[in-house]
């Protein structure tokens, strides 16, 4: 089952803090329309040590495939504290999660759903995710789940990382004007060859700027649309993801944080359809006093995983991966590829450390080999 003191300390790196209105409150009768400032407006996010945030999470999942149909469905409610910021202004926040609800079904269960149900929520309540982001939400340093889970196990935990991290938003760099759009395009991997190769498209606009008739709060409302094709191809054939995402995000331009968001997400591969409804909503204080810029070590035991290889699938960071035969690579360097294409039958960057291991393997048989002769000669040389 879940391993209680991953969960308890789990160090998660994701996209950042939200804050206030729930979006479906957010009607025209609780928002008025304002002029945006003809320099228009920025969106940064405020990492102060103290900042705490509180939010109610909610996630509907809905498995289509062959005329049947299963649903799934998490909620939660969770706190963020900022804990330290580092010399380049990315935090350490800590999110505890509390009155969860699971109602999870899978097939070919060993137990019944309610008990797992049940075990599910006795485990996952009260526990403390930290994750690190910088000032514009980008995230860095995502760990994997362990990887004993059951496979039921890791999807409810997934349900529950996934639900943070859609819960927050990276926001553009420049300012927006009324209306202005943005759009993000991103390649991951070589089309064609053995391996994935992803095509991500975001676009945005800002829809406009609103004033909360009770809390006085400007709230730039951002529409974004996002589409994703993942495709794996294998010596046997290749198969397709296709992800297309409609989000709304409610952002406070002030006090510096996200107030809102909803999405409605559809993914199909196959004869299999996913639709995943969210939303997350948020209130801002300062709790007690700053910490300060001291750097916050992971609770002791935590299982933390670094992963600084920025050609592996589960990098998320600012660097590019540097390796032309990695299916991560995006640059225009072909692959040279040596005997025969081992390189681009490993996926997510698993060729450089199978070429490694097989490197070791090689130096170890010849020097067992060169040892083997050096004995055989010998032998012959005092028979001789």
């Amino acid at each position: 089952m879940f391993r209680a003191r991953w969960l308890r300390t789990l160090t998660l790196s994701s996209l950042l803090l939200g804050a206030a209105l729930p979006l479906g409150a957010c009607n025209k009768g609780d928002l008025v329309a304002t002029s945006v400032p003809a320099e228009g407006v920025s969106l940064r996010y405020d990492l102060a040590p103290g900042a705490t945030l509180d939010g109610t999470v909610s996630r509907r999942e809905t498995l289509s495939s062959r005329g049947a149909q299963m649903t799934r469905s998490l909620a939660f409610t969770v706190q963020l504290v900022v804990q330290s910021l580092d010399e380049k202004g990315n935090a350490l926040v800590a999110a505890t999660i509390d009155n969860i609800e699971i109602d999870w079904n899978m097939p070919n269960m060993p137990i019944s759903m309610a008990e797992f149900n049940a075990q599910s929520k006795q485990r996952l309540e009260g526990a403390t995710i930290r994750f690190f982001v910088d000032p514009s939400g980008r995230v860095f340093d995502v760990p994997a789940p362990p990887p004993d889970l059951q496979e039921a196990e890791a999807q409810v935990l997934e349900g529950v990382l996934e639900g943070l991290t859609s819960a927050f938003f990276v926001v553009p760099e420049d300012q927006l004007g009324a209306g202005e759009t943005w759009e993000n395009d991103d390649t991951r991997g070589r089309e064609g060859k053995l391996g994935k190769y992803i095509v991500d498209n975001v676009r945005g606009q800002l829809e406009g700027l609103y004033q909360h008739r009770e809390t006085n709060q400007r709230l730039a409302k951002l529409i974004i649309d996002r589409d994703r094709t993942e495709t794996t191809t294998t010596k046997d054939g290749s198969s397709e993801i296709r992800v297309r995402e409609a989000t709304s995000v409610l952002f406070d331009v002030d006090a510096k944080y996200m107030s809102a968001i909803e999405s409605k997400m559809t993914r199909s591969q196959g004869a299999t359809t996913t639709s995943v409804r969210f939303q997350a909503d948020w209130t801002r204080s300062v709790a007690g006093k700053s910490p300060g810029g001291a750097a916050v070590a992971p609770a002791e035991g935590a299982d933390v995983q670094q992963i600084a290889d920025p050609c592996s699938d589960d990098y998320v960071g600012p660097e590019d991966c540097a390796d032309p035969c990695s299916v991560n690579y995006m640059g225009d360097e072909a692959c040279d590829e040596g005997e025969g294409d081992a390189a681009s039958t490993d996926e997510a960057g698993g060729a450089g450390e199978a070429g490694e291991a097989a490197e070791d393997d090689a130096g170890e048989d010849s020097d067992a080999a060169a040892e083997d002769d050096a004995g055989e000669d010998s032998d012959a040389a005092a028979g001789g």
